[in-house]
């Protein structure tokens, strides 16, 4: 991960600028009504408890894990159209609900 970008009042997710490991081209995942996030470095990722088995992915580093217990265990007024994704960046890993992630060939940019 390269860098956040925030609403301007800081409380909205709306893009992560990001490298591939086999890539020098910086990439961006656009954020569509993100609700709420949580960045948990890898290292006190907890594998045995872990709902999804990555090495199923193929190399992948973006799933949608759904209208998962985490989902669930907020109230639901905002979030009917939202679902669970997780990213796994190099060494840290990004929950987000939210109703899409587009992924784009560039850097972020406000206004797109």
């Amino acid at each position: 991960m390269i860098s956040v970008h925030l609403a301007k009042n800081g409380s909205h997710l709306l893009a992560i600028d990001f490298r591939n490991p086999d890539s020098t081209q910086v990439q961006h995942l656009k954020f569509q009504c993100a609700q709420t996030y949580m960045f948990t470095p890898e290292e006190v990722e907890s594998y045995a408890f872990a709902s999804f088995d990555w090495g199923a992915t193929e190399g992948g580093a973006l799933v949608s894990l759904g209208r998962s217990s985490w989902l669930d265990s907020f109230s639901p007024a905002h979030l009917s159209l939202c679902n669970h994704f997780r990213v796994m960046f190099y060494d840290e890993f990004l929950d987000v609900l939210c109703e899409s992630i587009t992924v784009a060939e560039k850097p972020y940019a406000s206004g797109l």
